[in-house]
């Protein structure tokens, strides 16, 4: 191990592997000489706060501790969005950008830095504050040091000599902690790239011998249903997950079928990390074990209170609530802060996501309080694959009530969700965490043209068979025709090309269509099979619209070569 404030002065072999930059081994010789040559470029100018806004992770990493040994103020952005930079500038977050310096004259080499205080070594992090607006966090390198310290001597052991990857991005403070940090502190190769697609997480497995994967829950929920997920290999030595709480659904889905569950861990940009769990399906393992040097209590509010060395060992109250075990575990019970009044009653949404929660058919549940003439509730749901079948055969509004009837046993009649939306799998932005703007998104009235997709199958690589709602509201229906609303067939085909491009990736254009017949009216509300079939040495893709009583269209189109 090695301290991040003397990384330079201790240094590592010159030909230890740093990282990987997705086509090659990044050695220490390279990486820590990129960092000397622009910590001394810094050193000459006189802008003291820094913005970091690097997407190439390598280059993300070396601007980081350049401008940390330089003895700059490093602001790091929730995103890259031009609106979020030109907000972070409006409020004189930052005064330079580290993206001005690709064009800037460097040395062409310089001594290693020298150690640097640690505790003077200033990092903003933004996160999403109460009003929505980014709010400022700051860390210092003295507490990112000590986190990776207690991260190594609770899993160092286990990981060995994992690569590590990741599915997480590397601007959250849990991408950064276990991505860069903890891996440079321990002298552990770390991978560059962030795996947005399953079949980069693949690629990425199968170039190291071991492997450790960071991700989120939002990204491992989804894992099993993109991937042929007992076959993954190789598989990862062990998993992390952070952001929020893993569905134990899924947890143990992990044990099942990869041998460890994912340890989940506790925890927010303020606090750092404050507790660990792994569902495995033992008794109580639902329960989070604090870190070494934190201790947690239940305030009078019924909230988590702790105290942390990443905080100076000051009290500190989260907005979790939660009931503490003699033995110092905990049980989350959801934010404090998500409790909400519907016609003067008082509803948890965390509790009632929770039962939801454990209905058989549900593998994730998120309630959204909705403004309107009166208050009401938006349940999203992702159904696990008996409940897609129910839905594909009974229909969306039998099976909110069949949800509905299951909540009221429980809770009074107002307070049950009146819009029920239901989704193959939650949104994700681009933290990988889920996207609270789409959720909202969900109920906003607008018009909408395009089916609900309820369920899919995918048969082989290049067929596959959607299940599709055809709504009311679909704006196809507006006008044709006034006496008989029929969703025309032009349309059809239209969702059958964007389905291609969506789910095989066809690129080229289209050139034309062979064999087409619409052989019956789709009215508003019918379901429909959507069969594709795509043939890429000839540019060939069948469409079938069908159910169990009847063929709707059918036919073929044709793309050219993609230029």
């Amino acid at each position: 191990m090695k301290h991040l404030h003397s990384l330079f002065l201790e240094g590592r072999p010159d030909d230890f592997p740093v990282c990987h930059d997705g086509s090659r081994f990044v050695s220490w010789r390279e990486f820590s000489g990129r960092i000397a040559i622009l910590s001394e470029a810094l050193k000459s100018r006189r802008e003291s706060s820094w913005l970091l806004e690097s997407e190439d992770f390598l280059q993300f990493s070396i601007d980081m501790f350049a401008l940390l040994y330089a003895g700059k103020h490093v602001v790091v952005p929730p995103n890259t969005r031009p609106g979020t930079l030109e907000s972070l500038s409006s409020v004189s977050a930052y005064e330079a950008r580290c993206s001005c310096l690709a064009s800037a004259r460097l040395p062409e080499r310089a001594a290693l830095p020298e150690a640097i205080d640690p505790g003077e070594a200033v990092i903003d992090l933004y996160t999403s504050g109460s009003t929505g607006e980014p709010k400022k966090v700051r860390k210092t390198l003295a507490q990112f040091e000590a986190e990776a310290a207690v991260l190594e001597s609770q899993w160092g052991r286990m990981m060995g000599d994992s690569v590590v990857v990741s599915m997480s991005p590397h601007q959250h403070i849990y991408g950064m902690l276990f991505r860069l940090f903890w891996p440079l502190f321990a002298g552990r190769t770390f991978d560059t790239v962030t795996c947005s697609h399953p079949g980069t997480l693949r690629e990425r497995m199968s170039i190291f011998r071991d492997a450790a994967l960071v991700a989120t829950p939002a990204q491992l929920s989804r894992l099993p249903e993109l991937v042929d997920f007992p076959d993954f290999s190789p598989k990862p030595k062990i998993v992390f997950s952070s952001g929020g709480p893993l569905p134990k659904a899924i947890a143990l889905l992990f044990h099942d079928q990869w041998g460890n569950a994912p340890v989940e861990v506790f925890g927010s940009t303020e606090t750092g990390g404050v507790a660990w769990r792994i569902q495995d399906g033992r008794e109580d393992s639902d329960l989070w074990s604090p870190f070494n040097g934190i201790t947690v209590r239940r305030s009078e509010s019924g909230a988590l209170s702790l105290t942390s060395p990443y905080l100076g060992m000051r009290p500190h109250e989260m907005e979790d609530r939660v009931d503490v075990m003699p033995d110092g575990r905990f049980r989350s019970l959801g934010r404090a802060d998500r409790i909400v009044k519907i016609e003067e009653k008082r509803l948890s949404l965390s509790e009632m996501e929770n039962h939801l929660g454990g209905h058989p058919l549900v593998s994730q549940a998120i309630l959204l309080p909705l403004s309107g003439r009166r208050s009401s509730i938006g349940a999203i749901l992702v159904l696990n694959g008996e409940g897609r079948q129910r839905l594909v055969a009974e229909g969306q509004r039998a099976v909110a009530g069949l949800f509905r009837k299951f909540l009221s046993a429980n809770y009074d009649a107002v307070l049950l969700p009146r819009y029920w939306r239901f989704l193959e799998r939650m949104p994700l932005n681009e933290r990988g965490k889920i996207s609270n703007q789409a959720l909202s998104d969900l109920f906003v009235k607008k018009k909408t043209y395009f089916p609900a997709i309820v369920d899919r199958h995918v048969e082989d690589p290049c067929k596959i068979v959607l299940y599709l709602e055809v709504e009311r509201s679909l704006a196809h229906f507006a006008g044709h025709f006034p006496e008989m609303a029929i969703l025309p067939g032009v349309v059809q085909i239209d969702w059958a090309i964007r389905y291609a491009r969506e789910y095989f990736h066809v690129a080229g254009k289209f050139s034309s269509l062979e064999s087409v017949k619409f052989l019956a009216l789709v009215l508003p509300g019918t379901r429909l099979q959507l069969t594709l079939a795509w043939d890429s040495n000839s540019g060939v893709l069948e469409f079938t619209y069908a159910n169990s009583q009847r063929r709707f269209s059918a036919g073929r189109i044709v793309f050219g070569k993609e230029e």
